[in-house]
């Protein structure tokens, strides 16, 4: 299930209308930026480590879907796409900070997006079969 157009620009909006508040000339202090979605009527909401609401939307495409992993694909893919286009590079945040996607009881159940320039987050496709060739390495190296 892929999101609309139109829903994605409503949630880059709101991330970006959250950021704006962060374009400061003192650096502040944030860990993390709590992102949640309430699968049954489809609000959004993204908070910061004090639990203060920093924005809020509805996607209608959301409603009744219980599924995690939906939510964390379009946001990952869309904090990707917007961390790409340079969105985040003028926030005046103390690094590292991260998006994590919270479950309905405030408990984090993914990094969606981390902010440090020393880090560098792989995909799980990357290193898929990895078991499998290094066992193999090791097998031919063992031999010789």
């Amino acid at each position: 299930m892929s999101l609309s157009r139109e829903n994605q620009d409503r949630i880059q909006q709101a991330i970006e209308k959250m950021a704006a508040g962060f374009i400061t000339s003192e650096e502040t202090k944030v860990t993390d930026f709590h992102v949640h979605v309430n699968g049954e009527n489809g609000e959004l909401a993204i908070h910061d480590d004090d639990n203060n609401c920093l924005a809020r939307v509805h996607i209608i495409e959301w409603e009744n879907v219980q599924d995690e992993e939906i939510f964390e694909k379009e946001l990952r893919g869309l904090l990707g796409r917007m961390q790409e286009a340079g969105k985040f590079d003028s926030l005046n945040i103390v690094k590292p900070y991260s998006f994590v996607l919270t479950d309905d009881d405030g408990q984090d159940i993914v990094d969606l997006l981390i902010m440090d320039d020393d880090t560098l987050i792989l995909s799980e496709g990357l290193l898929e079969g990895f078991d499998e060739e290094m066992s193999e390495f090791l097998k031919h190296l063992l031999e010789e």
